[in-house]
């Protein structure tokens, strides 16, 4: 196991913050950033919460609804549709094997499969989206699965986080997504260590 009880449950609020952040926002994702997520985000360490707070205070006079078209243009911008490419694409097997649906992809669903999650609900992407991926590791440290939670952190985030966390912080316009890959890039980082001190 490369994490202690109280370290997995630290984890597991770090890994549904992560999540939430990298999927689509929705106008109820820009509310929390606005009122709970200030709470939230100290789970995430001093110098992600302090880098939040400096985006929201700056974009503090902005109204709800700017705030939120603001996020969302900026979401589509990175990870969906732009011009001439999306510059950030937050799918596996693009990083890892430069097209849509690899063998990755195929890899990641096996081990959805393997965890009984057949089915991916509502979510209408690729399964190997970053946000999945996540939520998928948040399923393995709340069933208990650790063997496999480590095994998925080094075979498939730890192959393609890094180099997408670099890309997000070189393109991101607004701030918020470049603060999220730092915190995102440190929290994979730190699993990394973990296993290499789990397996010396």
């Amino acid at each position: 196991m490369i994490v202690t009880d109280n370290e997995q449950v630290m984890n597991k609020e770090q890994l549904r913050i992560l999540s939430l952040i990298f999927h689509r926002p929705d106008k109820e994702f820009a509310a929390y950033l606005r009122t709970a997520f200030w709470k939230d985000v100290e789970l995430l360490g001093p110098g992600a919460a302090g880098a939040f707070a400096t985006f929201l205070e700056e974009n503090r006079g902005k109204s709800d609804e700017d705030f939120y078209y603001a996020l969302a243009a900026e979401h589509t911008r990175l990870f969906v549709n732009a011009v001439p490419k999306v510059p950030c694409p937050p799918y596996e097997s693009v990083w890892r094997e430069k097209v849509a649906m690899g063998a990755s992809t195929m890899e990641v669903l096996d081990s959805y499969r393997r965890a009984g999650l057949d089915v991916l609900g509502n979510f209408r992407d690729l399964p190997d989206h970053l946000a999945v991926e996540l939520e998928f590791l948040y399923f393995l440290l709340s069933t208990g699965k650790t063997d496999d939670y480590e095994s998925f952190v080094k075979q498939h985030l730890s192959q393609w986080v890094p180099e997408f966390c670099d890309k997000v912080e070189e393109h991101d316009r607004l701030g918020f997504y470049r603060v999220a890959a730092a915190a995102l890039r440190e929290f994979i980082a730190e699993e990394e260590r973990q296993l290499l001190n789990l397996s010396s």
